[in-house]
């Protein structure tokens, strides 16, 4: 019974309502009409004055704006004169006193310039052997007497590897050659050996060579002598310093790519030959230095890239064009000039801050 009721209340106002619009047939239509007609008129009549009051200033629209965006401008230059509270573009900046600060730890970093190094991506294999690489051997014949060392030992030039007996009777020592790790014994004890024969293989792993693929279109990037920064599975957070050493003259039909030779240092003895390798190849800094800010400085707002620039008690929020990230540091394209201070630790904050204020949250002070 109730719902009937309030369905029937709710309908009848519903009639009421617009009865207005029909009850009074003609008369009423005719009334509406001539309140239209007056109405219009008056609209026309204020666009006709406001035209006129367009053209008696001799501006327009446009004009307007224009000199608007030229004396943001000028403001601008004669050092952010704006008003307090508010950035460049009018909005407003974050305020934060000074137990504020010490709150969120607040840090800032001057905007400077730097030459950035270039970093190419590059992936490739250890070789399966070394270019210092050497066998023991004796002048003469004689039978293995005993042998001193293991497979896998370091050894260092002069160590005694084994111990050979001449045919008259006399013992000769045999020494390694290089500095390396023992890679193979050939011989047992009692062995008749000669001058021929390979007694033991030593392989000198410090410096390994590497060899990287470098497609053509990066080619330009590569010279002799150049560091590349090498990683491997088993070690992720090892970085393995290289040096390149020689450009294959070549394209290799199948990849399309020139292979690279790398000299790797392996002192650590980390390295197995074989070992696929990926990395960056640092080449030549641009020939003029870009403005720059740490990594940390930049955040991202609503899908921009933004950063906060420090001018006296304000932080400023500053909307910039983002390039290359190198070495912890980040190129700023646009927006930013050198000598403008930013924050770096405690920015995060602050961008929440600022978007919760772009919600009708407010300002932190």
């Amino acid at each position: 019974m109730n719902t009937r009721r309030m369905i029937f209340f709710v309908y009848l106002s519903i009639m009421l309502l617009t009865v207005p619009a029909w009850a009074d047939g003609e008369g009423s239509g005719g009334e509406r009409g001539h309140r239209h007609r007056e109405e219009g008129h008056v609209v026309e009549q204020s666009r006709a004055k406001d035209a006129k009051g367009r053209r008696d200033d001799g501006h327009d629209h446009n004009e307007t704006s224009a000199k608007s965006a030229a004396h943001r401008r000028k403001e601008e230059k004669k050092g952010g004169k704006e008003e307090a509270g508010h950035g460049h573009d009018g909005e407003e900046a974050l305020m934060l006193d000074e137990q504020a600060r010490q709150m969120i730890n607040l840090r800032l970093a001057r905007v400077e310039k730097k030459a950035l190094k270039g970093r190419l991506k590059v992936f490739g294999r250890i070789a399966k052997d070394t270019a210092n690489y050497s066998y023991a051997r004796i002048d003469g014949e004689g039978v293995v007497e005993r042998i001193t060392t293991d497979l896998g030992r370091v050894v260092d030039p002069g160590e005694v590897l084994l111990v050979v007996r001449r045919s008259d009777g006399s013992l000769e020592e045999v020494k390694a050659p290089i500095h390396g790790i023992v890679l193979s014994i050939f011989v047992r004890p009692r062995d008749r050996v000669d001058s021929l024969t390979s007694l033991v293989s030593i392989m000198d792993v410090d410096v390994l060579r590497a060899t990287i693929d470098i497609y053509e279109q990066d080619l330009r990037f590569v010279k002799e002598g150049q560091k590349v920064l090498l990683r491997v599975s088993a070690y992720p957070e090892k970085v393995f310093e290289g040096t390149v050493r020689y450009i294959s003259p070549q394209v290799d039909e199948k990849t399309q790519s020139i292979k690279v030779r790398v000299d790797v240092d392996n002192k650590e003895h980390l390295l197995k030959l074989g070992m696929f390798i990926y990395g960056d190849l640092l080449y030549g800094a641009k020939d003029h230095a870009v403005v720059v800010v740490p990594d940390s400085a930049i955040q991202e707002l609503n899908g921009e890239s933004i950063v906060f620039v420090s001018e006296n008690d304000r932080l400023e929020v500053r909307e910039v064009t983002i390039g290359r990230k190198v070495d912890g540091y980040t190129e700023i394209r646009d927006g930013l000039e050198a000598g403008e201070y930013v924050v770096t630790q405690g920015s995060f904050y602050l961008k929440s801050e600022k978007a919760k204020a772009s919600f009708g949250g407010g300002h932190s002070h």
